[in-house]
């Protein structure tokens, strides 16, 4: 049986009396300690304590191995919580208790079917923090797995590696009460950051990496087609770059946090003609478009938004058709999360000039992950960010 012990630290203690209660899998202990002053002669004084010991692979009552509640992925709109045996860490990996996550555009478009590449059986998410358990410290979790050995971790591109995987995509995620992952993987969080904030990471490091990849100018237009989490924070980014946002959804609700969060313009694309808009405000064409929207109308969109020898980076949606015919030199690119971008990211929060916190609209425990990403796909319950809690 492995157990991880969470104690204060008493000096010398000598336990003398203990009552066991077991309860949803967790040992509890009633202790009393008799506590030597270790510098005085004095009288021991009586200390009472409760010992909280996580039962990891283990059920007290019955010996047997227990299992854990996590989120598997079955097929399209067939995403269920159920029982998987606990990961046992090898010699190279720590045992993580899942403390918060939220749910990824990512997440929505496997359970819309929209994207059919993930194996039915393999757990989701990959935003999420937990509590090592050989340590009871907090951290955040970076969700790629990279080899740092091959082509492009050897240039900084972890992103790519060739022997990388990403959690909750190709393999394993970390919507499970318990996950293993490598020590590098595992990010400590400041004292002021909430569990919920720590599971927000993804994407704000994102959006560090756009922009610091596109390299805009103090005053550059940058226009920001969807503003659901990451579009936000691409315009709350942007903004501390000393950038103009023109901000586009087709969500009056989305558009009012755009507004908060400082930008310059909201455009709701349902009622506005938006190429037209964009190009009278900036008289010849964004500087830099980016699609946040994860829609091919929006990758369609973008040469008709952005100005001659301007750049446009695709987030959300890689695929549709673009019509390059009056975007002259413009540079198109793709950008992904990247692991050296999460301790800033965490920073940033921690920093109070990101917020994340102001994107959670729902909350639910792990669970009711159903009810959550039903929640998540919902227009009618105007979700923005929709947080897992244990």
């Amino acid at each position: 049986m492995r157990l991880s012990l969470c104690i204060a630290k008493y000096p010398n203690f000598l336990m003398s009396t203990v009552s066991f209660n077991c309860e949803n899998q967790s040992l509890y202990i009633s202790a009393v300690f008799y506590v030597n002053s270790s510098y005085r002669q004095m009288t021991t004084e009586l200390l009472c304590a409760t010992i909280k010991l996580n039962v990891l692979a283990h059920n007290i009552k019955s010996r047997e191995v227990a299992s854990l509640k996590a989120v598997v992925y079955r097929g399209s709109r067939n995403i269920k919580v159920e029982d998987v045996a606990i990961p046992k860490p090898s010699d190279n990996e720590i045992l993580v208790k899942f403390k918060a996550g939220s749910i990824c555009g990512t997440d929505l478009h496997f359970y819309r079917g929209e994207w059919t590449w993930i194996k039915p059986g393999t757990i989701i998410g990959h935003d999420a923090c937990g509590v090592r358990v050989d340590t009871d410290e907090r951290v955040a979790i970076g969700p790629i797995i990279y080899c740092s050995s091959c082509y492009f971790c050897l240039r900084g591109l972890q992103t790519l590696c060739e022997n990388g995987k990403v959690l909750g995509f190709g393999v394993n995620g970390l919507f499970a009460e318990f996950v293993v992952l490598p020590p590098r993987n595992l990010i400590p969080i400041p004292e002021n950051v909430s569990d919920e904030e720590a599971a927000i990471l993804e994407p704000v490091a994102l959006a560090i990496r756009t922009l610091d990849s596109l390299q805009p100018k103090l005053m550059d237009w940058v226009t920001i087609i969807g503003q659901g989490p990451i579009g936000l924070l691409m315009t709350q980014v942007a903004k501390l770059k000393g950038c103009q946002v023109i901000a586009i959804d087709m969500q009056d609700y989305r558009l009012k946090l755009s507004k908060r969060y400082d930008a310059d313009i909201c455009m709701n694309a349902a009622e506005d003609n938006v190429v037209k808009r964009v190009k009278e405000i900036t008289k010849r064409g964004s500087d830099i478009v980016i699609e946040a929207a994860g829609k091919k109308q929006a990758v369609k969109l973008t040469p008709f938004l952005v100005r001659k020898a301007g750049r446009v980076a695709l987030i959300g949606e890689s695929k549709g058709y673009l019509n390059l015919e009056k975007a002259d030199e413009t540079s198109f690119s793709t950008y992904y999360i990247s692991p050296t971008e999460y301790p800033m990211a965490l920073n940033l929060i921690s920093k109070k000039v990101v917020d994340v916190k102001g994107l959670i609209t729902h909350r639910f425990r792990l669970d009711d992950f159903e009810l959550a990403i039903k929640t998540a796909d919902s227009p009618t319950e105007k979700p923005v960010k929709v947080v897992i809690t244990t």
